[in-house]
């Protein structure tokens, strides 16, 4: 099948080169009817936009980079359908890396993305240190919130997040709680401990060393680090864990142990992932806006791609939300929070 060109477009629609071209690269100059009647011959032909000559012509390839730490994550998962729809809905293409929690690979591959030549790269940190994003030479958001000049980030607020796991916990009546979290250079995973520390602190209690444990956000790591708890002289009774995914391996160890789920353990994860309300799991858990997250990063790299250098840094934070089903004891929640009131 031979290539539709813009030429074909304009003899098929009878409207000039120019005007085609316009409205193939989202100019403005083009009446409503026009650009719809361009469009559809354009969709109806089969039209694919060479990207390589549009490139050299404008110094822009219409492509973005997303790198994620695990794309088997289904945070990451989600976040990169969100990214993917929004930039075409805006004439852009999406390229995926995933770094695997490792710097050294992130480091590799921001510069690869970059060679590459896409507009603009979208990538949530593997690294603590905001120094080390600092020499992009191309427009760049994180989804994080690494305070890093000229970077915007879209990011949701984790201490609020961690603290709202707390509260809950504390209001279901459980009296030794641990945090299972997730890699130790994850900076939202900090936070998460941060606020859960912090809203302990405010009632008077304490989460020792010895119930907080770092590793992977995976499945594995909840079944090991729960067994690890449960084999101490004084296990806990409740775990907040860094992701939904470290929370279904201790639902796993739980379930295999016997130990009964909410009455005898409490269990909150984070994100709020398609398996947490499966109802043979009914999680707990503090939701993140995901999809919207993925939608505002692209559009805000895309905004910062069309307008410039110039255009203005955006550090957009999100709230989290507490969802509570059926992993934690509902009923002793409400009724604490209503005797606090």
């Amino acid at each position: 099948m031979p290539n539709i060109t813009i030429k074909d477009i304009a003899e098929i629609t009878g409207v000039s080169y120019a005007t085609v071209s316009r409205t193939l690269n989202g100019r403005s100059g083009v009446n409503a009817h026009t650009r719809e009647k361009v469009l559809q011959a354009a969709k109806e032909l089969g039209y694919r936009p060479n990207i390589h000559a549009r490139s050299l012509k404008t110094n822009q390839t219409n492509t973005i980079a997303l790198i994620v730490p695990d794309i088997s994550n289904p945070f990451f998962a989600d976040i990169a359908l969100s990214v993917n729809e929004a930039a075409y809905k805006r004439g852009y293409n999406t390229f995926l890396c995933s770094t695997n929690w490792d710097p050294e690979i992130e480091e590799e591959q921001l510069q690869m993305v970059q060679d590459q030549r896409v507009d603009g790269i979208i990538f949530k940190p593997a690294d603590r240190s905001p120094d080390r994003y600092l020499e992009l030479n191309i427009p760049a958001v994180m989804i994080a919130n690494l305070i890093a000049e000229g970077l915007s980030y879209i990011e949701i607020d984790n201490i609020s997040g961690g603290r709202q796991a707390a509260e809950h916990l504390i209001a279901c009546q459980y009296k030794k709680l641990a945090f299972i979290g997730g890699a130790f250079a994850s900076r939202s995973n900090s936070d998460r401990l941060r606020g859960f520390r912090q809203a302990l602190q405010a009632r008077g209690l304490d989460l020792s060393e010895q119930m907080i444990k770092f590793g992977p956000f995976s499945i594995e790591h909840g079944y090991k680090q729960i067994q690890t708890l449960m084999e101490m002289d004084e296990p806990p009774d409740a775990a907040f864990c860094g992701n939904d995914l470290i929370a279904l391996g201790v639902f796993q160890y739980l379930g295999e142990t016997g130990i009964q789920v909410p009455d005898a353990f409490g269990v909150v994860g984070f994100d709020d992932v398609y398996f947490a309300a499966l109802p043979q799991i009914q999680m707990t858990t503090v939701s993140q806006p995901r999809m919207q997250m993925g939608s505002l990063a692209a559009d805000t790299l895309i905004n910062r791609i069309e307008a410039g250098p110039e255009s203005p840094i955006e550090h957009i934070l999100l709230e989290p939300k507490l969802v509570i089903r059926k992993s934690t004891r509902m009923l002793q929640h409400r009724i604490a929070f209503q005797e606090a009131a």
